[in-house]
């Protein structure tokens, strides 16, 4: 079986849909040998954030010699993205063999969903290769997601806000309920940038687990200096003067829980020194997430596709047009289910141009559609039936000076970062 039909027969589970639950999951585990017992683990949820702070904390892990693994989704072009260790993604030959490995183990009673069967081939993996601790992004919530299965030493909820309310409920404490499904009995918990509504589940939880509680301006705290710099401040570590490679405010508060964990796992006999976690903090990169493509014009990608995550893109790009005179070109797409009025308040009122288009999901939502929900202000408005047209518009209309940021929907990231860079696309997602 070649990667590309292997990967092909997998991305055919997408026909069994979200299926919340851990029956599955765990049936399929128990056919392959139980692999998520084999190693240590660091599970993190949260509505924005989580695959930044995992793959900060992973780089910190790896800085120290503690061979991390790194399991996150989605990928923006290839698959093997998902599944990461000191030596880089999983190879392709690695992906087929376990496919073809964990088919033939399924019970027959039992159809694992894409994403299931995706978290099997990284668990089976992870043992396999004998990591030490992996660092797991949840899919979506926490209580019933594929991942819930490992006995973690310490669970991260960065923040929550409203998002996939289809499936985790609509209000925040409903949504909270979901994702502090990952806390573990006596095991540590850290929190980020919670609302009030979501500390009182969150609190609630903890003291049923035995689960002690370390929340971001409470318990450790971050301070930005201005020469952009900052402060780690813990219950026992004091780290001044850090610099962490990925850009913008929010990245200094998932910086500051990926060093509350630090702390945390030091008592796993886990040791990071503070060199390590500094040099962790400064050579980390999380693609797709304010990440810097090209230059004159700069090219920026920025995978956030919620009210919350807009607001801090448009806290980034103001900041940005601050040191730079050109003007700032939008190019976003979004998926039917998001809420694109909300998502565009913050962010149209600072571009000159904004170029509505669509990735190539069947979920994306169609640019007209979006047009409808643009607020009223003045700028240049065009509709592209695709992200490489979206992106000649761009380019077309853009000088030296100027900044195109795509932005609404991973997937388009994805579709735009393979054109950009001329790389092979893998045009379905899980």
């Amino acid at each position: 079986m070649s990667y590309q039909s292997a990967i092909a027969a997998l991305f055919e589970r997408e026909r069994f849909g979200i299926k919340l639950g851990l029956d599955a999951i765990t049936a399929l585990l128990e056919s392959i040998g139980n692999p998520h017992r084999q190693f240590k683990a660091v599970h993190i949820a949260g509505t924005n954030g989580k695959g930044s702070t995992a793959a900060i904390l992973a780089s910190i892990l790896n800085t120290a010699g503690h061979r991390p693994g790194l399991y996150t989704s989605p990928h923006l072009i290839d698959f093997a993205e998902r599944i990461r260790t000191p030596i880089g993604p999983i190879t392709h030959q690695q992906v087929e063999a376990l496919i073809e490995t964990i088919t033939a183990a399924c019970p027959p009673s039992i159809h694992p969903t894409f994403f299931e069967f995706a978290t099997a081939i990284a668990f089976r993996h992870f043992a396999d290769i004998h990591t030490e601790i992996a660092v797991i992004e949840v899919g979506m919530g926490g209580r019933f997601d594929a991942t819930n299965v490992v006995n973690s030493l310490v669970t991260i909820i960065t923040n929550i806000e409203a998002d996939h309310q289809e499936y985790l409920g609509k209000t925040i404490a409903e949504i909270a309920h979901e994702k502090c499904g990952i806390i573990r009995p006596h095991a540590p918990t850290i929190v980020g940038n919670a609302s009030p509504q979501a500390m009182e589940v969150i609190r609630r939880r903890c003291t049923e687990e035995d689960s002690p509680l370390f929340q971001l301006g409470v318990d450790f705290n971050a301070r930005v200096s201005e020469d952009g710099y900052f402060d780690y401040q813990g219950w026992e570590r004091l780290y001044p003067a850090l610099q962490c490679a990925l850009q913008g405010q929010h990245q200094i508060e998932n910086a500051a829980c990926a060093l509350a964990a630090v702390e945390c796992l030091a008592n796993h006999n886990i040791p990071i020194a503070e060199e390590q976690a500094r040099a962790g903090l400064r050579f980390v990169a999380w693609p797709g997430r304010l990440e810097c493509i090209a230059r004159h014009p700069t090219v920026l990608l920025d995978g956030a596709h919620n009210p919350a995550a807009a607001g801090y893109l448009a806290a980034f790009l103001v900041k940005h047009r601050h040191a730079n005179t050109g003007k700032l070109i939008l190019v976003m797409g979004m998926q039917n289910d998001k809420d694109p009025g909300s998502f565009f308040i913050p962010l149209v009122p600072l571009a000159d141009t904004v170029i509505l288009t669509r990735s190539t999901h069947k979920s994306s939502a169609s640019p007209a559609a979006l047009v409808d929900h643009l607020p009223v202000t003045p700028m240049t408005v065009i509709t592209a039936a695709s992200a490489e047209e979206a992106m000649q518009e761009a380019l077309r209309g853009a000088t030296p000076e100027d900044t195109i940021c795509v932005t609404g929907s991973l997937l388009l990231v994805g579709e735009v970062k393979a054109h950009v860079q001329g790389a092979t696309y893998s045009p379905i997602r899980g």
